[in-house]
């Protein structure tokens, strides 16, 4: 059977409650408009420092370290459903406040509230694929989620440059919030709950305790932080950088939205592919070029070079992301899915609060040159960590065992 074959019975075979999700996911993010146009907001519009606004994203990040913790614990107990109404319902009236809000102390108190509410969704979602998903479909159905963040990514930065520039920047965060709600409502009327029944009927004690001892997912979570830390500096840098160039707020938005773009053509494809050849050889070499290339960005000056370099770290992103959802998902235990994604995720979080003031200050402090020290660096210890993390789950899958 050819993988072209192999795919699209893939496709077919996935419920119809997974591919509601992910049209409620594509809506979520094709409104995503305020955090990749943050950093200017905070500078332009607000008129703070590098610093002031490299400290307001990391207070969001913090916040998402919170949803982290939240979300995994409300997935187990609470449901998945919920946890995603609260979230999408929450985020939505935080955004409309903050567009109405100045000072960078307010404006860091609703960022932290923001990342707070508006991320407890995300460990949710990926319990609920896991719930959907027989673990041979976990890869591709992860690649779908990400295919369909990347598909509204690739227009949304398009969008918000627009809007920016014609409406102001307040219309981001309306436009934002209304597609939060959108996709409550989706979730809402077509998606149930999807948390087995022996999970609704047992309350796990320990759990998160219990989710650490995993010797398979230590490593997964250094390998996010790293990998956080590297991608949240298109948030904290990317725009400082490319204006410093004279690449005008419009035309940025264009380029950013090539990443999604690329992984939106690529993704359904390259998957399947990347799980023939097995995780253990892709996804520690996908870290180094995903980490890397955005490292290239301190080195180019023209909007052509920054597209050449957005085209190398997609190349990386492409089958690297959903490789570790899978990863994550197929090591949990039923009753701690919730846990073992909300620990990911907390570690992905843990990178957007040292990220952000990290990134800006090495920016400020040492120009380009030294802010690509950090992708480099996390780029290494990412690829080892991967590397560590897919021999211990190829060594616990052939003797049984849970590697404790």
């Amino acid at each position: 059977m050819s993988t072209s074959t192999s795919a699209a019975g893939s496709f077919r075979d996935l419920p119809r409650a997974f591919w509601v999700l992910v049209a409620g996911m594509f809506v979520n993010r094709l409104g995503a408009f305020v955090l990749p146009f943050l950093a200017l907001y905070l500078s332009e519009q607000q008129k703070l420092g590098a610093r002031e606004s490299g400290l307001i994203i990391g207070a969001w990040g913090v916040g998402a370290v919170i949803a982290a913790i939240v979300g995994g614990q409300l997935s187990d107990r609470w449901g998945r459903k919920r946890t995603m109404l609260a979230s999408l319902c929450g985020g939505a009236a935080v955004l409309f406040a903050f567009a109405q809000a100045s000072g960078a102390p307010a404006l860091a108190v609703l960022a932290l509230l923001l990342g707070a509410v508006a991320e407890v969704y995300r460990p949710a979602v990926s319990a609920a694929i896991t719930d959907l998903t027989r673990p041979d479909q976990r890869g591709q159905a992860f690649g779908y989620l990400i295919w369909s963040y990347n598909l509204g990514f690739a227009i949304s930065p398009v969008l918000a440059g627009a809007i920016a520039k014609h409406m102001g920047f307040a219309w981001l965060f309306y436009g934002d919030a209304a597609t939060m709600l959108a996709a409550a409502l989706v979730v809402g009327l077509w998606v149930p709950e999807t948390r087995p029944e022996q999970v609704e009927q047992v309350q796990v004690s320990g759990g998160f305790a219990r989710s650490l001892s995993d010797r398979r997912l230590r490593p997964m979570l250094v390998a996010a932080l790293m990998m956080g830390m590297s991608i949240v500096q298109v948030v904290a840098a990317f725009g400082p950088l490319m204006r410093a160039d004279g690449i005008d707020i419009a035309l940025y938005g264009r380029i950013v939205a090539l990443n999604g773009l690329g992984v939106a053509l690529t993704q359904p494809w390259v998957v399947p592919r990347a799980e023939k050849l097995g995780a253990g050889r892709v996804v520690p070499l996908c870290a180094l070029v995903f980490c890397w290339g955005l490292a290239l960005h301190a080195f180019v000056d023209t909007p052509g070079t920054h597209v050449l370099a957005i085209v190398v770290w997609t190349a990386g992103e492409v089958a690297l992301f959903p490789l570790c959802n899978a990863l994550v998902s197929n090591i949990a235990p039923t009753e701690l899915r919730g846990r073992y994604q909300g620990l990911y995720f907390t570690a992905w979080a843990c990178a957007n609060v040292i990220g952000p003031p990290l990134g800006q200050e090495l920016l400020a402090q040492w120009g380009p040159g030294g802010w690509s020290l950090l992708p480099f660096t996390c780029g290494v210890i990412a690829a080892a960590a991967l590397w560590i993390a897919t021999r211990r789950s190829s060594r616990a899958d052939a003797t049984g065992t849970l590697a404790p």
